[in-house]
């Protein structure tokens, strides 16, 4: 894609992965670029790519347009970071490198994906089965990938997906997307947000620049996100569209399910989906029949058939750590759900699972764990590790769960397998932290292939 010049001053504070792939693009395309990151050796491999470094002391910030931050960055913290005092100070537009969406000018269609939970699993179910040998549809964001290394790729004809995070829809200024889904909000992030008040607002924030040819996507099957759409009209301009998969909607699409089947029925078109459940090869529970609705929907406005719906099913996988499927052992199934960095998260894989022995543990968030719910009772066993541990063991035993404390995740998964494999009944071995991983891990990535690789070492000592 052609990318057309702006002319405007630009800092980016950040460069990590977004920030760099932003400044690749913008480094010939706008009047002034400069680039800061407070990590020395980060600036040091920059200035060998050729981009332009830039003390945040020795730049006049009445001369820029825009800073764009790190999603990561808070802008309204108690003690921001220079550049953002500065800005401020000269009112600066404050944003993040989706915002370039607009700010560049790009056409193409551009879904918006947000939530608590499923984000990711959304996105790429929409990017696997929208896609066709004639229009491709690209995801980017939040997931993992800035899109400013898709947008190379993209033609015309094509369309973007964006996960989007609180931290990323609480800097936009005038990104549209043409369809916004929201699929959950509860509790998290409070320490960057203040309050589930302005996580909440930062969310929403997906809604705000739509017009009335836009189409917003709304699961009710959380209270907070049925309130938003009882009040979406006196909020927000544009069509919305409501899915569950626990109420039958007589103006929206929901879902029903029995042992062989799952039904999808669209109110709206008064037209019904019947799928196989033989033919689901992704985790069948209620999130991600959620995932599944959402996905759908963005079908229905793009105004594809059911049969094209029915056929794309089959492409839909589970993404890695998200209770993602590892082996069998003897009587012991294994799921690594390492990407359940809330309660809420995790209480979905719980009640997902029967007979379930939990590893958790880490970095705890505010809300711990006592907000767990109907997952509980599913539990026999928990094993808890990291700087949580000691509480969350000691909270689960209140609530009269076999529960032990571990000192690493390496003890916890051996304790588990050891306990496990005496059980004369299958049991699944379900690793879903509840907790940022942070004390120990980079990322949930990282926690999550250390869990398969001990579950590996085990399979070889064996």
């Amino acid at each position: 894609m052609i990318i057309n010049k702006i002319h405007k001053n630009i800092l980016i504070l950040g460069l990590g992965l977004s920030g760099l792939s932003l400044a690749k693009i913008l480094k010939n395309k706008v009047r002034n670029l400069y680039c800061w990151d407070d990590s020395i050796s980060v600036r040091k491999k920059i200035t060998k790519t050729g981009l332009p470094i830039k003390s945040i002391e020795n730049l006049d910030f009445r001369k820029l347009d825009y800073l764009v931050l790190s999603p990561i960055i808070n802008h309204n913290s108690k003690e921001p970071h220079l550049a953002i005092k500065k800005a401020k100070k000269e009112k600066v537009k404050i944003t993040t490198d989706i915002e370039f969406l607009k700010i560049l000018k790009i056409k193409n269609k551009i879904i918006g994906v947000t939530g608590t939970n499923g984000k990711s699993t959304t996105t790429k179910f929409i990017e696997q089965s929208l896609s066709d040998c004639k229009n491709k549809v690209f995801s980017c964001g939040n997931i993992g990938i800035p899109f400013g290394e898709v947008i190379k790729k993209v033609t015309s004809k094509d369309s973007l997906v964006v996960e989007t995070s609180s931290f990323q829809l609480d800097k936009i200024i005038d990104l549209k997307f043409d369809i916004s889904i929201l699929l959950n909000l509860s509790k998290d992030h409070i320490d960057w947000h203040r309050n589930i008040r302005s996580y909440h607002k930062a969310k929403l924030k997906i809604f705000k620049n739509q017009g009335k040819n836009c189409f917003s996507i709304i699961c009710i099957d959380d209270k907070n996100c049925k309130k938003i759409a009882a009040n979406f009209s006196n909020n927000f301009k544009s069509k919305l569209i409501r899915i569950s998969t626990k109420e039958k909607l007589e103006n929206g699409i929901y879902l029903t399910s029995n042992e062989k089947s799952i039904d999808i029925i669209n109110t709206l078109n008064r037209t019904n989906i019947k799928i196989d459940r033989k033919k689901l090869d992704f985790t069948q529970a209620q999130h991600n029949f959620q995932n599944l609705l959402a996905t759908y929907a963005c079908f229905f406005v793009f105004k594809k058939s059911n049969e094209s719906f029915k056929r794309s099913v089959s492409k839909l996988k589970n993404l890695e750590h998200r209770i993602e499927f590892v082996k069998k052992i003897k009587n012991i199934k294994i799921y690594n759900d390492s990407k359940a960095t809330n309660i809420n998260s995790s209480n979905n894989a719980l009640i997902t699972l029967n007979n379930v022995y939990w590893i958790l543990g880490g970095r705890k968030k505010p809300e711990g764990i006592k907000e767990v719910s109907s997952g509980l009772k599913n539990v026999r066993n928990a094993y808890t590790f990291g700087e949580s541990k000691k509480e969350f063991n000691d909270f689960l035993k209140s609530k009269q769960i076999n529960s032990k404390e571990c000192s690493t995740l390496k003890v916890a998964v051996n304790m588990a397998m050891k306990d496990g494999l005496k059980e004369k009944k299958e049991i699944n071995l379900l690793f879903s932290p509840a907790s940022s991983s942070f004390d120990q891990f980079k990322n949930f990535e990282h926690r999550g292939k250390a869990f398969k690789s001990l579950i590996n070492e085990i399979i070889k000592n064996d």
